[in-house]
């Protein structure tokens, strides 16, 4: 039988969806090369970033690079993951890696975009950067993409369906594409992504993450904030974000 190589797989995520969590867990197994927000960086800091901020450049992360990084061979590897941001495509499908299969983690925008309000407090910037839905208007435009024109099975998972049922969900999400399930799925030591993320303020975005080592169950009915509270555009960002997660929601893996 013919070497088809590694099996390739996307995680497309929006903000504070907990998929670095996820990704932590798959970078548990020895035989899978994953990557951390590749597009991210190149958005960030490469070459042709597309967001103004005074960061230095990170050579290595144009648009280019990272298509070539994804599709690259590795040898001894079976599996390569990739989890990154959808927004970071900047709506351009010209620039998804060749012979992945794309798949997206979702997290009630209630609970999402507050997260991403206190994280961004932390470091002292401004709160008004996030998209118009936080996110989530992008990631269910790359799946409409990936479902309709790619013609992709549709794989979501629902943050708070994976930290309550975390083997269940994974073991469904393995079958659906593909890949070997692992017992370290469920508890992980393992650190893989950029050095820039240690040595800049961005490492507040992962802190919680980064110290982990097994999925935690959550009630996220006792963790949603008085969005009354919030900034009046965060207000709206919640309220436009809601259709877009609730029509994802519905097409999720379920426990």
């Amino acid at each position: 039988m013919a070497n088809l190589g590694p099996r390739r797989v996307m995680i497309w995520a929006h903000q504070r969806a907990l998929s670095t969590v996820f990704e932590l867990s798959l970078a548990s197994r020895l035989e899978s090369t994953v990557f951390h927000e590749l597009y991210v960086m190149a958005y960030y800091h490469g070459d042709d970033r597309l967001y103004d901020n005074q960061i230095a450049t990170v050579p290595g992360y144009t648009f280019k690079d990272v298509i070539e990084i994804l599709e690259r061979d590795y040898s001894g590897k079976d599996v390569i993951v990739c989890k990154d941001i959808a927004m970071c495509l900047d709506g351009k499908y010209d620039r998804l890696p060749k012979g992945y299969i794309h798949t997206f983690m979702i997290r009630d925008p209630r609970l999402s975009i507050p997260s991403f309000l206190k994280v961004k407090d932390l470091i002292n910037e401004t709160v008004d950067t996030i998209p118009d839905t936080g996110g989530v208007g992008q990631l269910y435009d790359l799946h409409n993409y990936v479902t309709k024109t790619l013609k992709q099975q549709s794989v979501i998972i629902d943050a708070s369906d994976l930290t309550n049922e975390p083997e269940i969900l994974i073991r469904k999400f393995c079958e659906a594409v593909g890949i070997p399930y692992c017992e370290s799925y469920l508890n992980w030591n393992t650190d893989h992504w950029h050095a820039v993320c240690k040595d800049t303020p961005l490492h507040v975005f992962f802190d919680n993450a980064v110290n982990s080592t097994h999925f935690k169950p959550t009630d996220d009915t006792n963790n949603y904030v008085d969005t009354s509270r919030l900034p009046h555009y965060a207000q709206l960002q919640i309220r436009a974000a809601l259709p877009y997660y609730s029509e994802l929601f519905e097409k999720r893996l379920q426990p």
